[in-house]
């Protein structure tokens, strides 16, 4: 799901300085991704004249200086482009992008300087002349990413096309040549209980291939065990191992060091509560792309779409009021007490989307992922401790997970080690700071 690039102030959301514009220029996809939440796929298209609208809508809320989403406040915006698969309209997004950006410069509005431009591909259609011409126009300005789940063994098990054949190739061939031409080296994967075998050796491809930033993420659809957060726990150890032993200056999303300890905060953690704007390719506007027609079907987000650009936004009073409670949402209204209470609760993530598709409420949250959450937080333990020990470059962590869940996930002699590796870590930074 798409990452908050700013933080809510806690006097005025219209503080946000940075936004996100999500456009879905296509339902449409040249792959069958087993894994995949857009579960509508069509033959739609976003037209350029609805496209141009959008730009004229968002640079019109900033001229005007009124709204809480974008506003004179907002010091810079991101292009996000999502199909399906984006590059199947490569001119369009072309063209949209020229013209925001003439619009911006025509308008005297400063936030030319200040927008991205974002997609993640499949990389099937890369070398398309459509594509090149993108890229060649716009790369200064781009952040693209080729979604490689890992090694190709996993890679080809659920990202295949119509036939079933998988896109491997074609993806690290797509890698290969962002890399040369523009040094884009960043990456982007899935990781779900049966691809958990895996993570080490498809973290370890991307990072010899001199990724520094990976990000990767459980999906947040499937219900982890017990089990599944041992095996994820066993790989990422492998991989912090791997990392450590070549002391590489890498960030990798699965072992953060935000990870673990109590949420202090209220917030809510996902942005499709009111915080973006995702449009479809008629112009309707939801929170963000998991709540459209695509993922979960054209009943469903009725409930949750705030209006379109050409009838208008927040025009109706269930569109208000749509807007009013997901403006709402906290991570207290969110969440059970079980989230509340929980002592490695910080950097648990969810989306909102998937809880408002299964519960009919975005002020509901899923589960689903607590035991994964709680193995990732036992692995960046170890890897951080592991890490101040030996380089002494980071701070340590403090294994927060009652040993009861942690011999949930972990063997006994596995929990053992971590519990050393922490004293370790912590007595050694008690020596360095000067308490006895």
């Amino acid at each position: 799901m798409v990452q908050r690039l700013y933080a809510r102030d806690t006097a005025a959301e219209n503080r946000v300085c940075c936004r996100n514009i999500t456009f879905q220029v296509t339902s449409g996809c040249n792959l069958r991704c087993s894994y995949c939440y857009e579960h509508h796929k069509s033959v739609e298209r976003m037209s350029i004249e609805t496209g141009r609208k959008i730009v004229d809508y968002i640079l019109d809320l900033y001229e005007k200086n009124e709204s809480d989403f974008v506003n004179q406040n907002t010091q810079a915006v991101v292009l996000d482009f999502i199909g399906g698969e984006p590059l199947l309209e490569a001119k369009l997004i072309e063209r949209i992008c020229d013209y925001w950006f003439s619009e911006c410069y025509r308008r005297e509005i400063p936030l030319a300087p200040f927008t991205r431009i974002s997609f993640a591909t499949n990389g099937k259609l890369w070398f398309s002349p459509e594509a090149q011409h993108l890229f060649e126009k716009y790369h200064e300005m781009m952040s693209v990413t080729v979604s490689i789940d890992g090694v190709q063994e996993l890679h080809d098990k659920y990202r295949v096309d119509e036939h079933g054949v998988g896109s491997f190739s074609l993806a690290w061939k797509a890698f290969q040549a962002g890399k040369k031409d523009f040094g884009w080296l960043t990456s982007k994967m899935t990781f779900v209980p049966g691809s958990f075998q895996y993570i080490a050796d498809s973290i370890k491809m991307m990072l010899d291939e001199g990724c520094v930033e990976i990000a990767c993420n459980y999906a947040y659809e499937p219900t982890y065990t017990p089990e599944d957060g041992r095996a994820l726990y066993e790989q990422m150890q492998t991989v912090s191992d791997y990392i450590i032993s070549r002391r590489m200056d890498v960030t990798i999303t699965m072992l953060d060091d935000l990870l673990g300890g109590q949420a202090k905060d209220d917030t809510n953690f996902c942005g499709g509560t009111g915080a973006m704007l995702s449009f479809a390719p008629d112009g309707s506007a939801y929170p963000c792309i998991r709540y459209a027609p695509i993922s979960i079907g054209e009943e469903k987000s009725q409930k949750v779409r705030f209006g379109s650009v050409y009838d208008g936004l927040y025009t109706t009073e269930a569109q208000r009021q749509a807007k009013a409670e997901l403006d709402a949402i906290t991570r207290t209204s969110q969440s059970p007490q079980e989230c509340l209470e929980c002592p490695v609760s910080a950097g648990c993530g969810w989306c909102s989307g998937l809880n408002y598709e299964l519960f009919g409420t975005a002020d509901e949250r899923s589960t689903a992922i607590c035991w994964a959450h709680k193995a990732r937080v036992l692995a960046s333990c170890y890897y951080h401790d592991r890490r101040y020990l030996e380089i002494g470059d980071c701070l340590p962590i403090e294994v927060r997970l009652p040993a009861e869940d942690g011999l949930k996930i972990l063997p006994a002699e596995k929990w053992a080690e971590l519990m050393h590796i922490e004293t370790a870590a912590l007595m050694k930074l008690a020596d360095e700071i000067g308490i006895s």
